[in-house]
């Protein structure tokens, strides 16, 4: 049920469906954000660096970041441990609250990666469908789209 068509015309459907794919990848690539889980864990571990701080100079029988201030801050802090383990409690809000920045950019990454696959995926399969009505001539067109999609379905699933 394939209309006949003329040299002009496979070669003009070769050119669009391999604009279209290209397109398609570069949206991929776009919606791959580079430096993000750093940004969150640093904004993290930030918050956590002023809350320490703010607990330190805070928190001992002489208030302030003097030298008086910052040894019985971390005493207290210590909860009976001492100085040492007062810099350990301290030291946590800063790691705790960093991993969370990390893996909630982590999270919202793979979330919007996932949509831009399936999004490309479907792209591909309409792409696919408008070779396969004239597939005498679009063999090998229509094999790397093949192709193509199974490299996106095993990176989505992965």
């Amino acid at each position: 049920m394939t209309t006949e068509l003329t040299p002009e015309e496979i070669n003009k459907m070769k050119e669009k469906s391999g604009a279209d794919i290209q397109r398609i990848l570069r949206e991929l690539e776009s919606n791959a954000p580079g430096i993000t889980e750093g940004f969150g864990a640093i904004t993290g571990a930030g918050i956590g660096g002023a809350a320490s701080l703010a607990l330190l100079s805070s928190l001992g029988s002489v208030s302030g970041l003097s030298a008086a201030g910052i040894t019985s801050g971390l005493a207290t802090a210590g909860l009976g441990g001492g100085m040492v383990a007062g810099i350990g409690m301290l030291a946590a809000p800063i790691a705790i609250l960093g991993i969370a920045g990390y893996s909630i950019f982590k999270h919202k990454k793979v979330k919007k990666q996932t949509a831009a696959l399936q999004h490309a995926m479907t792209q591909l399969y309409s792409i696919l469908e408008r070779l396969k009505a004239n597939a005498e001539y679009f063999q090998s067109e229509i094999a790397g789209i093949n192709a193509m999609i199974q490299t996106l379905t095993a990176r989505a699933s992965s």
